[in-house]
């Protein structure tokens, strides 16, 4: 049986580090433009690379992957589910 995975939305989410509801935002590689969104969304920089963090938090600088969070709330489920 293939397990697949649901997405936590980022305002609700659990930041794996310091436990904090809501810091948790997607982090945006390249250039930021003017009028870059910076309440939705943290900039990643100019250098992009193949292993570079997809979400961060504002709270405590944690960065990592989204599949990080989906531990800590025990979000895998069973297809058909």
């Amino acid at each position: 049986m293939v397990k697949k995975q649901k997405l936590v939305q980022l305002s609700v989410a659990l930041c794996p580090q310091c436990q904090n509801k809501g810091g948790l935002k997607k982090i945006i590689f390249g250039m930021p433009s003017v009028d870059f969104d910076h309440e939705k969304y943290i900039s990643g920089g100019c250098i992009v690379s193949a292993f570079d963090p997809e979400i961060g938090c504002i709270r405590c600088g944690w960065e990592g992957l989204r599949r990080d969070i989906l531990k800590i709330h025990d979000v895998e489920l069973q297809d058909g589910s």
